[in-house]
């Protein structure tokens, strides 16, 4: 079975140390590609005043972290240079339907998975796919606007009748 995890990027710093959120998604990331055979790794993430700043794209930072864990080169796919969700879902979906995998696995974290959801069924609509909410290490104080964020992005949705732009 072919298998695709879809790792949707997160914050890091202008040095392109990973924020917190993105090593969360990582480490999901790293623990299913270590238990399936067959994995391919799609890394989102760009540049962004609110993300990146640092000299190379977020993906080219998770992808680091990966290999320094273990994960070999020839299991990643091309880098999906995006700088948000939406953009995440719409570069990589030409590359997910060229390789047709038997199941995409989409890894964010565990408070973003709602909007996830919704934008997967707008833009990719793959039918075989299985949504990996990778649990928050954030402290409450931490989570709480990036919670109150996800409900006002996922409201702005329903608001605009599921239009994206």
């Amino acid at each position: 079975m072919k298998r695709i995890i879809l790792t949707l990027g997160a914050p890091n710093d202008e040095q392109g140390n990973l924020s917190p959120m993105a090593e969360d998604r990582l480490e999901c990331t790293l623990g299913l590609y270590l238990h399936n055979d067959n994995v391919k790794i799609l890394c989102t993430g760009g540049f962004g005043e609110s993300f990146n700043t640092a000299n190379y794209p977020h993906a080219y930072y998770s992808k680091r972290f990966l290999i320094e864990r273990g994960v070999r080169e020839n299991d990643f796919l091309e880098l999906a240079l995006t700088s948000n969700t939406v953009e995440d879902f719409r570069v990589s979906k030409p590359i997910i339907e060229r390789e047709r995998p038997d199941l995409l696995l989409i890894v964010t974290s565990d408070f973003h998975m709602e909007r996830v959801k919704v934008l997967h069924d707008l833009i990719l609509n793959y039918p075989h796919v299985f949504f990996i909410p990778a649990k928050s290490s954030l402290s409450g104080e931490e989570l709480a606007p990036l919670v109150l964020h996800e409900k006002l992005a996922v409201k702005s949705l329903w608001d605009r009748d599921f239009k994206l732009y």
